[in-house]
């Protein structure tokens, strides 16, 4: 086996293994944003690690390669966005709104001019 062949069968190995990881921590987990986490890292790690394995035996053909390294860069351009849509959608499902925990209405921070105005009416 060539050095190259190794190197495939390990990336291919550590994709599957990163792919059941993030399946377990899916899972496990319990809170919408922890189980989001992981939903992102399966998404980006494994394809990855999968995409340099097909990049490195060559798949079968030259666009074959091409199609499997686009997808891998698909994926990993757009998971980020996804992954943030999906959290503010939870968060505003959860919370009610995007504000931070903690803040209430009257209690918002803002500038300091808006805040001296509100004392003087």
């Amino acid at each position: 086996m060539s050095a190259v062949r190794i190197a495939a069968d390990v990336a291919l190995a550590a994709g599957v293994i990163a792919q059941l990881v993030c399946c377990l921590g899916v899972w496990w987990m319990r809170d919408v944003f922890d189980r989001l986490h992981f939903a992102a890292a399966g998404t980006t790690v494994g394809p990855v690690l999968i995409g340099i394995a097909v990049a490195l035996t060559g798949f079968s053909s030259a666009s074959g390669t091409v199609q499997a390294l686009t997808a891998v860069a698909f994926l990993a351009l757009f998971n980020p966005v996804l992954t943030h849509a999906t959290a503010r959608s939870a968060r505003r499902l959860i919370h009610g709104d995007l504000d931070p925990v903690g803040t209430q209405e009257g209690n918002r921070p803002g500038p300091p001019d808006a805040a001296a105005s509100e004392d003087e009416s």
